[in-house]
């Protein structure tokens, strides 16, 4: 009898433990959930929500669309039976297709996400460094146990990032993908080149890498020439007794921008009275200045002497872009003594300062999140 109660006090106390780690999971937020593990199905269905995505966009991209095709084509093949199986524990073929599959439906996701507020040449750039990235994926055959892939380039805030605008002294964005890097390895090279194939005049340097991202610094942007970056990731795995050894070489497309370049037509209206009465009248109508760049201002007096009794004074105006773009905004009218600072297209703004007598425009933060 006095062996039996400790038997029965162990069982007890497991009982009040199960209760309380029941009770615990009960009460345990509903959203708390480990993410999925990367499945071809997974990536399968990746492809298609990204297809889907770019059916509906406006244009249309056939070029992007037809490389997810093809992409779709090649998992299907290389899986066989293994679509359910995690990527980890499938044949080296399937895991690459699996995981170029999965980083092209990230990187149209991506684009999506970051072309909302892109106009012209800003969404043209995006557009063909989202097409040449896919492509190199499409047309990407190489196979390894360890397998690099560039899923993405972001920006430091991690937002994602299509293009550069040509002209910056230096830029810091990052890569991220998979094994990019081995901690028990040198750190792996980064090289830019051409749409043909040639190394460009700066290239970019690493200030960090992890296999899973890949911190970089381009000094000299200013002298890459404008078109279609690829950037290669050449990486090194650690195997037991043998040292360090080369993996396939992973790439990723970026987009070197022309400067942005903005002028702002304006028409500058005031209510004036004269003889008990009041009428619109146009005071002046012109093009500031082009604005070129981040961060640039330009300004132009203008006699409103025409207008001796003012009660307020409105501004409409047209963005032109370079390449040959055109909208309108306004009018945005206050009181006469009061100034106006309005928005405008491109991430401008328009102010008009009545005691000053001057309309000033500036270039400020970029409208175009993919491009910087």
């Amino acid at each position: 009898m006095s062996e039996a109660l400790p038997g029965r006090g162990r069982a007890l106390a497991r009982w009040v433990a199960a209760s309380v780690w029941t009770a615990a999971a009960a009460l345990a937020p509903a959203t708390a959930q480990i993410a999925p593990r990367l499945t071809g199905a997974v990536a399968l269905e990746e492809l298609a929500t990204a297809r889907t995505a770019l059916d509906a966009a406006s244009p249309p991209l056939n070029a992007v669309r037809a490389d997810l095709d093809t992409l779709d084509g090649q998992l299907r093949q290389a899986l066989g039976g293994d679509t359910a199986k995690p990527v980890e524990i499938i044949g080296d073929g399937a895991r690459a297709a699996v995981l170029r599959a999965h980083a092209a439906a990230r990187r149209v996701q991506g684009f999506l996400a970051a072309s909302a507020g892109c106009q012209g040449s800003d969404t043209a750039a995006m557009q063909a460094s989202l097409a040449a990235g896919v492509a190199a994926l499409a047309a990407d055959r190489s196979v390894a146990k360890v397998m690099p892939v560039v899923d993405g380039i972001e920006t430091m805030a991690q937002q994602p990032l299509f293009a550069l605008h040509q002209g910056a002294a230096a830029s810091v964005f990052a890569l991220t993908g998979v094994n990019l890097a081995d901690l028990q390895c040198a750190n792996p090279l980064v090289t830019a080149t051409g749409s043909d194939g040639a190394l460009l005049p700066a290239q970019p340097v690493i200030t960090g890498a992890t296999p899973t991202r890949i911190e970089l610094r381009w000094p000299g942007l200013a002298s890459v020439p404008v078109g279609t970056v690829m950037l290669h990731v050449s990486s090194q795995h650690k195997v037991f007794l043998l040292g360090c050894s080369a993996l396939p070489q992973a790439s990723a497309a970026l987009q070197v921008a022309a400067p942005q370049r903005l002028q702002v037509e304006y028409t500058l209206s005031a209510r004036c009275e004269a003889g008990g009465a009041a009428a619109e009248q146009t005071l002046a109508h012109g093009t500031l200045p082009e604005l070129v760049g981040q961060g640039a201002t330009v300004s132009q007096a203008v006699d409103t002497s025409r207008c001796a009794e003012p009660q307020s004074y409105s501004v409409s105006a047209v963005v032109q872009g370079s390449d040959g773009s055109r909208t309108s905004a306004g009018p945005f009218t206050q009181s006469a003594q009061a100034a106006i600072t309005a928005g405008l297209p491109g991430g401008l703004t328009l102010s008009w300062n009545p005691a000053a007598q001057m309309l000033v425009a500036r270039s400020g933060n970029q409208a175009c999140k993919g491009i910087e």
